[in-house]
C-alpha cells in the first residue's frame, strides 16, 4: 500500500513543472502611472518570474481611493497599493489589513496655488478659498497645515470641488487646491505655462510618511508570507535598477503601457519628479514614522482609536537589505 502511494506521489511530481509560477494579484491605487514604474520594471525584466511569481498588476475598476485596500482586506486580491493614512483609517475600523512594504518613501501631497494670485506663504491663505476632493482626510490635513501659519477655521474656506480640482483652480473658483507635486504642479507649469507655489505636507506640520504602501489581508500575509517576501525582493531589485538607469526604467514602463506613449514627454516629467522617492523601497521599517502619523490622525479625530503598531505594519517580510 505504501509502495502504491509512493508511486502515485512520484507520478504527480513528474507531471508538475518544476518552474511553475505562483500567482499573485496586485491591485494598483490608480490607473498605471509613473508612481508604479518599479513594478513594471520588475515585470518587464523578469524579476518577479525569477522569484517564482506570476504577478498580475490590476488597475482598480472604481476610483474611490479606498477600494483597492478593501479588495485586499476582503481577500479578493493578494496585495493592494494604498496610502498609510487610508490604511490607518481602515485598520482602526477593525479591518484585518497590514502594510508589508512601501513603494514611494515620502508624501507627494500638499497645497498648490498660482503665484499670480499673490500667494507666497501659508499666511496668504487668509480670506482665500481652498478646493479639495477627498473627505474627510483633506480638510484635516489642510486645517493642520494652516494652523502652523496661525490660521484657524473661518480664516479661509474649504470647498469640496470633487475631482475637478485643476479646473477649479485655473478658472478662479478657488485660490488653491490639494494636489500632488509630481502631477498637478507639473501639469500647470508644462501645459498652462503658469508659475506655481507648492506647500508640502511634511514641511508644514504633517508627520513625514511613505506615500504608497503595499497592504495585505492578515490571513494572506501569513499564508503567503514566502510569496510576499519574494515579491518584495523583486521590488527592491527593480527600485535599484530604476534609480541606476532611469531612462531604461521609463522605457520599460512605456513598453508595458503603450497607451501612455502619446503623452510620453509629460509622463517623463511626472517620473522625473518622483524618481528620488523610490530610494529605499520597499523598506518601511522606520516605525516611529508610523507612530507619529497615527498619533496625529488620532489627535485630529480622523480615527476613534489607534491600532496596535504590530497589527498595522509588519517588517518581517522585508528584504535583508532593509535591516530591522
Amino acid at each position: 500500500m505504501r509502495l502504491l502511494a509512493l508511486c502515485a506521489l512520484l507520478l504527480l511530481l513528474s507531471v508538475v513543472p518544476s518552474g511553475a509560477q505562483s500567482p499573485l494579484m496586485v491591485v494598483l491605487d490608480w490607473l498605471p502611472n509613473p508612481n508604479h514604474v518599479p513594478l513594471y520594471v520588475a515585470q518587464e525584466m523578469g524579476f518577479f518570474r525569477a522569484e517564482g511569481l506570476s504577478v498580475s498588476l490590476q488597475a482598480p475598476t472604481a476610483f474611490d481611493p479606498s477600494d483597492p485596500a478593501k479588495l485586499a482586506a476582503a481577500g479578493r486580491a493578494d496585495l493592494a497599493i494604498t496610502t498609510p493614512i487610508n490604511l490607518i483609517v481602515i485598520r482602526s475600523q477593525n479591518v484585518p489589513l497590514t502594510a508589508i512594504g512601501s513603494l514611494i518613501q515620502k508624501p507627494l501631497g500638499g497645497l498648490l496655488a498660482l503665484k499670480e494670485r499673490g500667494i507666497r506663504t501659508l499666511k496668504d491663505f487668509k480670506g482665500r478659498k481652498i478646493g479639495y476632493s477627498l473627505e474627510p482626510e483633506e480638510p484635516v490635513l489642510w486645517t493642520a497645515m494652516l494652523e502652523t501659519a496661525g490660521l484657524k477655521p473661518g480664516d479661509y474656506q474649504l470647498i469640496n470641488v470633487g475631482f475637478d480640482t485643476l479646473p477649479a483652480l485655473l478658472t478662479g473658483q478657488v485660490d488653491a487646491i490639494g494636489a500632488f507635486r509630481n502631477v498637478e504642479k507639473i501639469l500647470i507649469e508644462a501645459q498652462e505655462r503658469k508659475e506655481t507655489v507648492f506647500f508640502a505636507l511634511e514641511e508644514h506640520g504633517i508627520p513625514d510618511h511613505p506615500q504608497l504602501v503595499f497592504v495585505a489581508n492578515d490571513t494572506v500575509a501569513q499564508q503567503k508570507s514566502e510569496f510576499l517576501r519574494s515579491f518584495l525582493r523583486a521590488v527592491a531589485r527593480a527600485a535599484a535598477l530604476t534609480l541606476q538607469d532611469p531612462n531604461r526604467a521609463f522605457a520599460l514602463f512605456l513598453r508595458a503601457n503603450p497607451d501612455l506613449q502619446r503623452d510620453a514627454d509629460l509622463h517623463r516629467k511626472f517620473f522625473d519628479a518622483t524618481l528620488a522617492l523610490f530610494a529605499g523601497a520597499p523598506c518601511h521599517n522606520q516605525l516611529d514614522r508610523w507612530t507619529k502619523l497615527q498619533t496625529f490622525l488620532f489627535e485630529r479625530k480622523l480615527i476613534a482609536r489607534p491600532s496596535e503598531l504590530a497589527r498595522l505594519v509588519t517588517v518581517n517580510l522585508l528584504p535583508s537589505e532593509c535591516g530591522r
